[in-house]
């Protein structure tokens, strides 16, 4: 096992040297696919709950934790993404901090004690994440893939538990303990492969049909018109610079005389309004699989990782109002105790009753079998998690984003069962 995660982890490394070696090479471009670049800078509020679990074991050693979270922190995000001809890649750093509660027990056995007890905490919470993905296009279909993802947690908090002890011997003792605890998290995990498809950007599309509708309902427009007015929506808003922020007045006439004079349109007075929403996250079309080797690090349990993923991807722009989105994933992943094999398959769908609103909805389908190595045995489990989520832009720098998902599951081998929420009021500098 020790020999073959070194050769996976030397493995995802050649695929990194080789995918940046690749990618720094010029590529002649093809203008047949949409394109999409944005920059943003988000600050705001974000309230979030969830259900945490982590372990840590040794040979003498367990300690076990379950806990119901909620969160209320100030949060700073730069997001960079672009979709061009050659390479889509995106960036995401975020950082957050704010107040920290929680309730759950704790587990905590040694050959001389077993610790167990309720809880209560109260503190604050710092986190921060660096996320980047790269995906580069050596032709019109095949890529390669680069995915790095990091974070960091740091909690301080007061901590009351009350439980019972029971030493070697069998003797149980009560307790009634106050504390002020910190907790250190952060996790690593790098990708890296081989794919082929493609999924291209619909935002500028979405906005170019939707202009064309609504000012020109008189005239159908062929695909290659509305792509064609979509190219040059992108071209306009790729300009933008996040520093110095942009002029909305010049950009809807620059827009306005291209409908004039290379499409033959009658001028339109304004389209402010249209011309400032539509601000969504990437609306995809299209379809790609793509696979390859992985590990990742966690400063608890599982702490090393590694093994090999193929997944595949498929939306439909469906119209205006309604995308549909599939994807589906497995990978093998090794272990020093045990190994596992995980999948996951989730169907759902938006919904974008105007150019300032979208609803995402579905279900995600999760089934795991346990490879227990010392017996040479194999469990399986499942879970399933439906969710809902909510964009709203409810000015041309002010949001809110909401999301709530569900897990079930008959037992906690493969996931921790109860609810995710998010919910966060920020505004938007792009």
């Amino acid at each position: 096992m020790r020999n073959l995660a070194i050769k996976l982890y030397s493995l995802t490394l050649c695929f990194l040297v080789l995918s940046f070696i690749v990618s720094a090479q010029t590529k002649q471009k093809n203008s047949d696919y949409l394109t999409f670049k944005k920059r943003e800078l988000n600050s705001g509020i974000r309230f979030g709950a969830n259900k945490e679990r982590e372990e840590l074991r040794t040979d003498e050693s367990l300690y076990n934790e379950e806990l119901t979270t909620g969160t209320a922190s100030f949060q700073v995000a730069n997001n960079y993404v672009r979709f061009a001809d050659f390479v889509q890649e995106e960036l995401n750093l975020n950082f957050e901090a704010g107040l920290l509660t929680g309730f759950g027990n704790w587990l905590d056995s040694t050959s001389i004690e077993k610790r167990s007890a309720d809880q209560k905490l109260f503190g604050v919470r710092m986190s921060g994440a660096i996320n980047y993905w790269n995906r580069f296009y050596y032709n019109s279909k095949n890529y390669t893939l680069v995915k790095i993802d990091g974070w960091g947690r740091y909690d301080w908090f007061k901590q009351n538990s009350k439980g019972t002890a029971i030493d070697s011997i069998g003797v149980e003792t009560g307790f009634d303990e106050r504390s002020t605890e910190t907790k250190l998290r952060y996790g690593f995990e790098a990708k890296a492969g081989w794919g082929r498809g493609r999924l291209e950007p619909m935002n500028n599309y979405m906005l170019a049909q939707y202009i064309l509708e609504k000012y020109f309902a008189g005239r159908n427009f062929s695909t290659i018109e509305i792509r064609r007015v979509a190219a040059k929506i992108a071209e306009i808003k790729s300009k933008r610079n996040i520093k110095t922020g942009y002029k909305h007045e010049f950009e809807t006439e620059q827009f306005l005389t291209f409908l004039n004079e290379k499409m033959m349109l009658t001028s339109v007075e304004n389209i402010d309004e249209e011309w400032e929403m539509g601000e969504f996250s990437p609306r995809l079309n299209g379809s790609r699989i793509e696979g390859g080797p992985f590990f990742k690090y966690f400063n608890r349990e599982p702490d090393f990782v590694y093994g090999g993923f193929i997944q595949y991807n498929n939306s439909k722009y469906r119209n205006l109002k309604w995308n549909r989105n599939f994807s589906a994933n497995a990978s093998y992943n090794g272990y020093k105790r045990d190994d596992w094999v995980m999948a996951e398959i989730n169907i759902g769908w938006s919904y974008f009753p105007d150019l300032k609103r979208q609803f995402d909805f579905g279900v995600k389908y999760v089934p795991g079998v346990i490879i227990r190595n010392s017996s040479n045995t194999a469990d399986f489990h499942q879970g399933v998690v439906p969710y809902i989520g909510c964009f709203s832009q409810i000015s041309r720098k002010a949001r809110v984003n909401f999301s709530v998902a569900y897990r079930i599951s008959s037992d906690e081998k493969i996931m921790f069962p109860g609810p995710e929420f998010s919910l966060a009021v920020y505004r938007s500098r792009y």
